[in-house]
């Protein structure tokens, strides 16, 4: 009889991930300890971009996202985003300071950002529009 444990994940929360990562990892959250095809490790999230990897003394191994995720009961954000009503799609070219701008107004989304300083400049009814810089 075939026996599926090679492909089954299993996550324990807290668990015991001492046992397989003893020092923190600079730059890594502890998250608790997942068996994959028959290997424990230490489950770590990354704090910049939130990749989960399995860490053994030191070493990092990468791990299929999604399953991570529905196996923690995360959302995995993936396929298109939702349809606006009446929106439409286009290119713009910011430069790094109206980015920066952008992704603060927005929550760290640029388009967000983008339609919510517009709203802003829709809203303070200004007679007199700023001249645009000479690029």
């Amino acid at each position: 009889m075939h026996k599926d444990s090679g492909h089954r994940l299993h996550i324990e929360q807290p668990g015991r991930p001492r046992l397989y990562q003893f020092d923190d990892l600079p730059g890594y959250e502890v998250v608790g300890v997942i068996t994959l095809a028959g290997r424990s490790g230490a489950l770590v999230r990354k704090y910049s971009n939130g990749i989960y990897s399995m860490a053994n003394s030191g070493i990092l191994r990468p791990l299929d996202q999604r399953r991570v995720k529905m196996a923690l009961g995360i959302g995995t954000n993936a396929g298109a985003p939702p349809k606006m009503q009446g929106g439409a799609r286009h290119n713009v070219y910011l430069d790094a300071e109206s980015i920066d701008i952008a992704m603060e107004l927005g929550g760290g989304n640029i388009s967000k950002g983008i339609r919510l300083a517009l709203r802003v400049r829709a809203d303070a009814d200004c007679d007199e529009l700023p001249k645009p810089a000479a690029a």
